[in-house]
């Protein structure tokens, strides 16, 4: 009996080993960030497989665009309604 398994080229693997890399970065940075600020951290997932992290409060409202591209939200750590 003969049985098929997908082939994940070497290439292919690194590539997506090198996006995850890329989202715990960011995750990491988003995380650091979030228990001093007052504002949401999102991570943004460009098309070319790079994250970055957008602070809520850099930007008046996020264009449609950004909001679109969100793959993770990490919470505010700080309320300024007390």
């Amino acid at each position: 009996m003969t049985f098929y398994s997908p082939i994940t080229t070497t290439a292919a693997a690194a590539a997506a080993a090198a996006e995850h890399d890329a989202y715990m970065a960011a995750y990491a940075r988003a995380a650091a960030r979030a228990p001093y600020s007052y504002f949401d951290q999102h991570i943004i997932r460009t098309d070319d497989g790079c994250y970055w992290v957008a602070d809520e409060g850099d930007y008046e409202t996020l264009m449609q665009d950004l909001v679109d591209r969100i793959v993770h939200t990490v919470a505010a750590g700080r309320s300024d309604e007390s």
